[in-house]
């Protein structure tokens, strides 16, 4: 399983969409607008499967977990 990425189109940063799927389900994704707020540069996004890509987990950036 990885993690579907994009990248920032203000920092050039890859950034997580926070989905994560197989590479069987990634390569029949439809070619739909979806939306995101983006960590890297705090705006909202848009993006399809066509700018995506699936890094491996380990290549993933790691999530945040809760503060304490």
């Amino acid at each position: 399983m990885g993690t579907v990425m994009i990248r920032c189109p203000r920092t050039g940063q890859a950034v997580s969409t926070e989905i994560d799927t197989e590479p069987s389900v990634f390569s029949r994704l439809p070619e739909v607008a979806a939306r995101m707020f983006c960590p890297s540069c705090g705006t909202e996004h848009v993006w399809s499967a066509r700018e995506a890509w699936l890094a491996e987990p380990s290549l993933a950036p790691a999530k945040a977990g809760p503060a304490g």
